[in-house]
Order: C-alpha cells, then structure tokens, then sequence
C-alpha cells in the first residue's frame, strides 16, 4: 500500500518508516551477545556428548562396573612428536612395539597432553595450524579429542578458540550429494546455523577436529589442483575435506586430524604430526585401579599384569588394557568365588595373548547369552554350545573379509553371514560389535581390528581338522603359498600377496593359541573331535616347523612370527622338534619388545644345541628384555 501511495503522491510515504524498522542492523554488542547465547548452547551439547566415556563391558546400557565419566575414568596418553618419514606396511600393533622399544627416559621433553597440541613450535614460535594425530586402533585417539573438546567446554584449556567444531568421518560416509562447508556444519549443529556467517568472519578462532580418516569410505585426491575456496563453495565431501586440510578452504583456521598409520595423509600438509604410544607403566597402574571398584582386586590384577610380559606388553594400548581388565575380571574379582562363576570358567588365569582374547570372548558369551536362560554356574561348554551358532556366523564374518582388509560392514553384510543387527545391541554381540553411530548409520565394526581376527581364528581353529588342512593353512597365512589340493573351503580360492602376510601375524598367532585350547577342550562346545584325531595335531606341527627353520630362507620379520606362533601354542611336544633346527638368529636392527624376548625365550630354551650366531644389535631391547634373555645368552657362539 505505502508503495502504492508513493506513486501517487510522492509528499506522502508509509514506507519510511517501515523500510527504517526493516533494515535496522543488530549492533556490534547484539550481534556478540547472540553468538555467546549460541555458543553457550554449543557448549553445553558438546559437553553431554563428551563428557561421558563409552564402556564395551555395559552391554545394553545396563550398570557397568566402572565409572563413565569422562573426569572419572580418563587417563592420561603418551604422546610424541613423530619424527618417522617412512611409513611402515607390517600390522600395526608391531610396528607400534618396536616404536616404543625406541623410546628413551631422557627422550621424556617429547611427551604432549591434548590440549598441548596447539601449542607453538620451536622453531617458529607460532602454534601451527594444521596438526596430524596418529596412532594404531584403540589407542586412544578419540578420546584424546574427545578430553581435548571437553576441557574447551568447561573452559579449561583452548579459550583462544571461540568455537570448535568436531567432526567424525563415520558420519561424514553418509554425505553422497556436493555440499558447502556452510550447508556441512548448518546441518551438524543446527543451532549454529545462523551464527556460522559471524563466526566466519574471524576463522583464526575457529577449531576444527576431524576423527578417524582411516574410516573414511571416500577417495582423498591429495594431488587436486590448489585453489582458494570459500565457505559457500559447493563440493563432494571428500574434496572439502582435502581443501580443509591443505588450507585451501579457511587457510587460518586450525585443524586437527585423527587416523591410523596405514592411512594416507602426506606430511607436508601438516606442520605438527604427532604419534599416540598409549599408557605408559604408571597409566597402566592407574587404570587398572578406575577399572575395578574394589581396590584389593585392581591391585591383584596389576601385579598379574607387571609379572607376565606378553599381558604387561599389550597392556600399553588402552583398549588392550580394556580388555586384559574384561577378561581378568572372572579370576580376580571376590564375587566370582560366591557365585560359582570362577568354577563355571574352568579356566587359568591367561598367559599369553590368545588366552586373555579367549577369556574376554567367554566372558561376553557368558553374561550376554545366559541371561535369565540358565544358571550362572553352567559349564563352560554348555555356554559355548548355546552361543555356537552365532559364534560360527561372526568369525565367518571376520575371516572373509580379514582376508579383504574389510573391517566395516553394512546391515546387508551382517545379514548375508546369518547375524543379525537388531540383536547387536541386546545380546553379547555387543560385546563384539557395534554400530557406527547409534539409529541413523548402517555401518557396522568390530570395535577392535583384533577381536575381529581373534574371531577369525576362532572360526578356523573350530573348522580345520586334518593334519594337512593345518599345515596348508599356515603355509598360506606365513608365506602365501596356495594349497595344492584341499578339503576345505576355508583355503580356497585365496590371494594374499606379501604386504598382506605381514598383516595377518597376530591373526596366525590366535590361531595357533585356539588351536591349542582346542586340543586342551576348552572348546568343547563349540566344536566336536575326538582324541584320535588330535593326538598326532601337536607332533605334526612340530615337523612343520622344524622344516621351516631347515629349508626355507626366512625375513626375520617372519621367522621370529613363527617364534611367537610356537610361544601361544605352547606344547612342549611341538617346540621340542622345532626348536634344535634353529641355529642362528638374525634380528639386526629389529626393535623388539619385551614380548619378542620372552618368544625367543621360551623356544630356544628347548633347543639341546648351542646357538652359532644370535644378533640382537641395535634392537633396543633394553634392561627388561636383556633380563628375559639372560638364561639362554651364555648358549651363544656369537653374541
């Protein structure tokens, strides 16, 4: 109307007055005091998101028996410039043990908290503004960020950030259609949504975590054309996270990525790189003691740990040590004894690493698959009977698609090997696996790649029989080579080629470990033999082995794999025929663990014979490894 009046009579107009109240920017002071309105909201969504750790042991959301809160229950990583260039291609969990066999008291100036990750360098003396974080699977990457996000939020640390936003690329799969950056975060923090063209407008103050590239289902050209990008620039995610990253999009604000060795993220891109080494002794000590309630047992089973190299090796990653707890549990607790759940194990405590896996795999089965369905004292292989099937179904699963390096698996996955995602998070499955992101993901993971190739030996130490399919097996996962003629379809139609060997070591050593507890019974249940058909399993892998250490020329890499192999098998009868073919032992410039020493140990120890040459240089072993080796060093030619 006031525009109809205006043309008529040009002295008349409504429209001032209107237009005045329409145009009327916030100031300065209204414009600030939204966005602290906005970011206090953002602040308090982040803290009910963070503040809470999750635990693999409270099953379907039930009372666990360790506090979740994130002040409560966090400890403390070692964390450390990475100075490596050469990425290496053996399993992960190895190439972190000879990492840490390289690091040093003195070296103690290189250890970083989270909130140090920003921290200005040396050399510059400015904070650096891209910051890559890598570390192996259940270090503790995420909860590292997840404490770093949290002390932002409670203002403990960062103030120099008005607002992170934390980003985690199992979502991020979800993205198929090209996106700004603007329409990527207005749909993550929808109460943001109006704030972000403030908050843009001083982008050094802007965080950004990116968690668990190594999970990203998406192709990363790290080689793209460099050009300037802005926030309303619309892209496939995967080139928005490559601009983020190189600077390419928002150069001044800071970025903090998360992932796993094995997955590229060049360097150059990057002026901090940092590598996760996990708990030291003392935060061992320390989580032991939050893990249990009862004091009396979390010091029972922290001397069990520091007294067994193999467990107090693994304990340095914390969910290794998630799990050493899980499963230690049963024969420490003081309950067990009152209700016959120690009797039920019919277990010894584990000393080695198959062992802790098995216990931790029983336990879950256990208090998953009885519930309200039997009594707490039923045996051990009516337990395993009971879970047979779904056991079968998800180390078929695992096996597969190890044998693929295929660790993430959508709902129609699941389903085509018999189990089912509705039950996961219900049964003792959740134990084993767990989705992604709870409701709006179909992905799904096993939590740990170990447990997923601790299920995959389980599923073939309970479906190889023969004494050939045995050995055939082993010469395919050690050395690759394809069986000639066999039974079982579990070994045909397999390529693997060298880069893969390397990274089934640990699942060759579950297996082995399996096998023997199925030789000992303690899978009955799960799997029907009879005596006759084992008797000769221990003497025919000991001629295997001895043929190994014969005839074949080995990297050393592999022959002190097969040292291991023999340790988690330990059958006296097999190391006995084995271990006099070896007759020297080449581990120059090796970094071994404690655990690599108490393998030698335990093989050589059998051997009648002296050793012509044992070459432990540059190998940092150190005084711990040196004493685990003191009673077989006197049996050396040459040293």
């Amino acid at each position: 109307m006031a525009k109809l009046f205006k043309k008529k009579n040009k002295g008349f107009s409504v429209a001032e007055e209107v237009k005045g109240k329409k145009n009327m920017k916030p100031t300065r002071s209204q414009m600030m005091a939204n966005l602290k309105v906005r970011i206090s909201a953002h602040k308090t969504t982040l803290l009910k998101r963070m503040e809470e750790l999750k635990c693999y042991s409270e099953g379907s959301r039930e009372a666990s028996n360790t506090a979740s809160h994130i002040e409560i229950r966090y400890t403390d990583l070692f964390v450390t410039e990475d100075n490596d260039f050469i990425d290496s291609s053996q399993h992960e969990y190895f190439d972190l043990a000879s990492r840490r066999a390289r690091i040093y008291v003195h070296q103690s100036c290189q250890r970083i908290s989270p909130s140090q990750l920003l921290s200005p360098q040396e050399t510059t003396g400015q904070p650096p503004k891209r910051v890559k974080v890598k570390g192996i699977a259940g270090i503790g990457k995420s909860v590292a960020v997840q404490r770093l996000v949290y002390e932002w939020g409670i203002g403990k640390s960062m103030r120099e950030f008005t607002c992170i936003f934390d980003l985690c690329f199992r979502e991020l799969n979800l993205i198929e259609a090209p996106l700004s950056l603007l329409e990527l975060l207005g749909e993550r923090f929808r109460y943001l949504k109006d704030a972000l063209p403030d908050l843009f407008t001083a982008p050094r103050s802007l965080l950004f975590i990116l968690d668990g590239l190594d999970e990203f289902k998406f192709f990363l050209n790290w080689n793209s054309r460099d050009k300037n990008i802005g926030i309303e620039s619309k892209m496939l995610v995967s080139e928005l996270i490559v601009a983020l990253i190189k600077g390419n999009l928002l150069p001044e604000a800071s970025v903090i990525l998360t992932t796993r060795p094995s997955t590229e993220a060049p360097k150059r891109f990057f002026q901090r790189c940092c590598v996760v080494l996990g708990f030291e002794e003392n935060q061992v000590k320390e989580y032991t003691t939050k893990f249990y309630k009862d004091r009396q047992v979390a010091e029972k089973v922290y001397d069990y740990i520091s007294n067994n190299d193999n467990i107090f090796v693994l304990s340095f990653i914390p969910l290794y040590c998630h799990i050493i707890c899980m499963a230690m549990a049963e024969f420490f607790s003081s309950a067990t004894q009152d209700v016959g759940d120690f009797k039920s194990l019919e277990l010894n405590p584990p000393r080695t690493v198959s062992e802790v896996y098995f216990c931790y795999l029983f336990t879950a089965v256990k208090h998953h698959a009885l519930r309200g369905s039997a009594e707490k004292s039923t045996s051990r292989s009516e337990v395993l009977s009971q879970a047979k099937k779904q056991l079968t179904n998800l180390g078929k699963l695992a096996y597969e698609n190890l044998l693929q390096k295929k660790i993430m698996f959508s709902r129609e996955d699941l389903e085509s090997y018999g189990v089912t995602p509705a039950k996961i998070q219900g049964t003792f499955l959740c134990q084993i696996l767990h989705p992604l992101k709870e409701e709006t993901v179909g992905m799904f993971s096993f939590f740990h790649l170990t447990v997923q190739e601790h299920l995959g030996a389980l599923y073939c130490a309970i479906n190889l029989f023969s004494h050939e399919d045995i050995t055939q097996a082993l010469n395919l996962w050690c050395f690759g080579l394809d069986p000639p003629t066999t039974s079982s379809t579990l070994l045909k139609n397999i390529e693997l080629n060298m880069d893969m060997l390397e990274s089934l070591q640990m699942f060759t050593r579950f297996f082995m470990g399996l096998l023997r507890a199925r030789l000992e019974r303690q899978l009955d249940g799960l799997v029907e033999t009879s005596m006759d058909e084992e008797n000769g399993v221990p003497t025919s892998l000991g001629l295997w082995f001895q043929d190994q250490f014969k005839h074949r020329k080995m990297e050393n890499e592999t022959a002190l794999n097969l040292l291991h192999c023999l340790m988690e098998f330990h059958k006296k009868e097999t190391t006995t025929i084995a271990a006099p073919e070896i007759k020297k032992l080449n581990l120059f410039k090796m970094k071994l663990s404690i655990v690599d020493c108490a393998a030698m140990h335990y093989v050589l120890k059998f051997s009648p014979h002296t050793l012509q040459e044992l070459n432990l240089g540059y190998s940092n072993i150190g005084n711990r490894g040196l004493n685990r080796l003191r009673p077989i060093l006197h049996r050396c030619e040459t040293l």
